[in-house]
């Protein structure tokens, strides 16, 4: 019994380690699918007319803030294809699976551990009314030998 509370602590332990590699993971998803995403932006041709138009003409600026906008509009529709790239991408799974796990054992430890202390006290509280119980008897039959050897 003392040793299942130690088992399930390591099961927690090791299920909070594998959820944090899959968050690991995960982070890594993003970071590539990120970069990705802005090779893709710099490769359209928003980013090259804008690109253009800044160097060409200095003093056509309205046309250049309208090409910028232009950029802009197509950078985050690319992000949001990225962000749901990394959402369902096997990384985000497996974190959500090892997560529920690390949780779920983290909980089973916490109760194994609540009643294995509950059991332990318990077993506590009868060892010492058992020694208590011996001891009265032994300290009576001493007394009532010494009674004994007074009375003689």
């Amino acid at each position: 019994m003392a040793r299942k509370p130690a088992k399930q602590v390591a099961d927690a332990r090791k299920q909070i380690g594998k959820a944090a590699e899959s968050l690991k993971a995960v982070g890594s998803k993003a970071v590539t699918q990120a970069g990705k995403t802005a090779k893709e932006v710099a490769k359209t041709k928003d980013a090259k007319r804008a690109k253009k138009q800044t160097k060409v003409a200095k003093e056509a600026v309205k046309a250049a803030a309208g090409a910028g906008t232009a950029l802009v509009k197509t950078a985050v529709k690319s992000a949001g294809k990225g962000a749901s790239v990394v959402k369902s991408s096997k990384e985000m799974k497996t974190l959500k699976a090892t997560s529920k796990k690390a949780a779920d054992a983290t909980k089973k430890a916490a109760k194994v551990a609540k009643e294995s202390a509950k059991a332990q006290g318990g077993s506590a509280v009868k060892t010492a009314k058992a020694r208590s119980a011996a001891a009265k008897k032994t300290a009576k039959s001493n007394a009532a030998k010494a009674r004994k050897k007074a009375s003689r």
